[in-house]
Order: C-alpha cells, then sequence, then structure tokens
C-alpha cells in the first residue's frame, strides 16, 4: 500500500470497524501523489505550450490549482476508500510524461492508466 509509512498508522479517519477507510497518514499521501500527478500535468501542458497569455492556462499557478482540483474530485478517500495503488500511479505518471501535444489531455480519467480503478487500492 502506498500509503502506509510503516505498521501501526494510527486509528481510521472514516469507515467503521468492518470497513476501516483511509487513514490519516494515508490521506496525507495519497494528497502528496495528487500534487505530484498535477505537477506532471502541468510539466506537460507547459511543454505543449498551454501555459501563458492566450493559451489553455492563462499561468502555472492557474494551470497547478484548476489540475489539482480535478484529480483531487477523482482520487479521494470516498472514490479510493482503501488509498492508492503505487504501481498504478507510476503507470499514470508514466502515461502523462508521454503524452504527445498533438494529443492534448483533457482529463486525467481520459485514459485507462488514469483512471480511479487504475490507481486506487482494491
Amino acid at each position: 500500500m502506498l500509503a502506509c509509512g510503516g505498521a501501526n498508522q494510527g486509528p481510521a479517519v472514516t469507515g467503521t470497524p468492518e470497513s476501516p477507510g483511509v487513514t490519516a497518514p494515508q490521506k496525507g499521501a495519497d494528497l502528496a501523489i495528487v500534487d505530484r500527478l498535477a505537477e506532471a500535468r502541468c510539466d506537460q501542458e507547459q511543454g505543449c505550450n498551454n501555459i501563458g497569455p492566450g493559451a489553455k492556462f492563462a499561468s502555472r499557478s492557474v494551470c497547478t490549482e484548476q489540475i489539482h482540483g480535478s484529480i483531487a474530485n477523482d482520487l479521494n478517500a470516498y472514490n479510493c476508500p482503501r488509498g492508492l495503488n503505487r504501481e498504478g500511479v507510476d503507470r499514470c505518471m508514466a502515461a502523462i510524461k508521454s503524452e504527445e501535444c498533438s494529443h492534448p489531455f483533457d482529463t486525467l480519467t481520459r485514459y485507462d492508466k488514469c483512471r480511479t480503478g487504475a490507481l486506487c487500492m482494491n
């Protein structure tokens, strides 16, 4: 599991004893992954000249804010109650980095490797 830094990270933040949910350390780790995915997306957008005056995003901070919000909405504790899968995240990051400018990433979930089903722990 990606979000656990060690054993017994404390009680679950959400859920019940039958369905423990996301722990606080896991939630923090998952948010760090959302940050990484948003940065990778904005790196790709910048490389395709989609950031700046008159472009898709007015600035790097606008890109980061908008994309982070979108990704965070998709990869939240409700959609991924067991957290995020490291291998799935790595595959998604590779898909973002290999994206060609002629086929822009409209949303993270456009690609199978970046959908919640591929990123969330089962």
